[in-house]
């Protein structure tokens, strides 16, 4: 019974026929994000300082942070579709259904390919080009890679700072509660589950709707999100309101903010609701995939 339900070597070839199928549906739209992003920015950045300017200046290290965030997410919205969404298609989702693997084995290489590899893979390719560009013409500055790497720096220096700078109203626990958050928000391991976060909407889309995939998902997030602001706005104007009085009247009032409940546990909150959020995601993928009939 435990084999009809995952065994590891028929997931496995499972596993590697799912790629080899994403990456024909794919692999040349994830080339084109990765690669040609960089590089037309690249391009149209230097072109625009020779008609203005008459010189030769490659895009600086924030456009070229922004445009790879773009570039993500055109990555992370439009690979779902490209590989599952045919399975709402009578054809071809019955065909998927008769594949020689558990349903268990198909919603984790959908999970594996979708929120890791194709991330990941787009990501790196792109961080290497823009790392070849920045190696050939100088006037681009850091790379991307240098750049976090000089912004986690600054970031951890001011949780430094914040240990030196202790005084009669900054006690040394405020302090090294100050530095301990930063550090922690400084760790890229925090925001993978932002990732899952961001791409398990548009498989849930990509699987579920039939038509206008991509557009239907945003516009559920947008209802949802509409709605979740509408609740917490009272909430949150209230307490912003009353913490930019008290900083007013006191300026030191932004030290117990960081000491109070919310803030000591910040990042344990936000890893929690997170969690929460794509739990809930990847249970609505589940059952999508195991009630899917044509």
């Amino acid at each position: 019974m435990k084999n009809d339900i995952f065994n590891f070597r028929r997931f496995g070839k499972y596993f590697a026929s799912d790629l080899m199928t994403c990456r024909a549906n794919y692999g040349l739209s994830l080339l084109t994000i990765s690669l040609v992003f960089p590089i037309a920015l690249y391009l149209i950045i230097n072109v625009f300082h020779l008609i203005m300017e008459s010189t030769w200046n490659g895009p600086d290290l924030g456009l070229r942070f922004f445009v790879f965030c773009v570039a993500m997410f055109c990555l992370i919205v439009t690979m779902p579709v490209k590989c599952y969404g045919k399975l709402t298609e009578k054809q071809y989702g019955s065909f998927w259904l008769t594949l020689p693997a558990s349903k268990l084995e198909k919603f984790i290489s959908m999970f594996i390919i979708i929120c890791i590899i194709a991330p990941f893979a787009g990501a790196a390719l792109y961080i290497g080009a823009d790392a070849l560009i920045c190696a050939f013409d100088h006037t681009c500055g850091k790379n991307l890679i240098a750049g976090s790497i000089e912004f986690v720096r600054k970031w951890s220096e001011m949780g430094e700072m914040t240990m030196n700078f202790v005084d009669e109203t900054f006690t040394i626990e405020d302090a090294t509660l100050t530095k301990e958050l930063l550090e922690q928000l400084s760790s890229p391991l925090l925001y993978i589950d932002e990732i899952f976060g961001i791409t398990l909407p548009f498989l849930l889309g990509a699987i579920y709707f039939k038509s206008s995939k991509t557009v239907k998902t945003i516009l559920v997030l947008f209802a949802i999100s509409t709605v979740s602001s509408i609740v917490m706005a009272p909430i949150v104007d209230s307490w912003s309101s009353e913490l930019l009085e008290n900083m007013n009247n006191d300026p030191t009032a932004i030290l117990e903010m960081f000491s109070n409940g919310l803030f000591k546990n910040l990042v344990l909150l936000d890893t929690v609701t997170d969690t929460i959020v794509n739990v809930a995601l990847l249970t609505c993928i589940w059952f999508r995939i195991k009630t899917l009939k044509h």
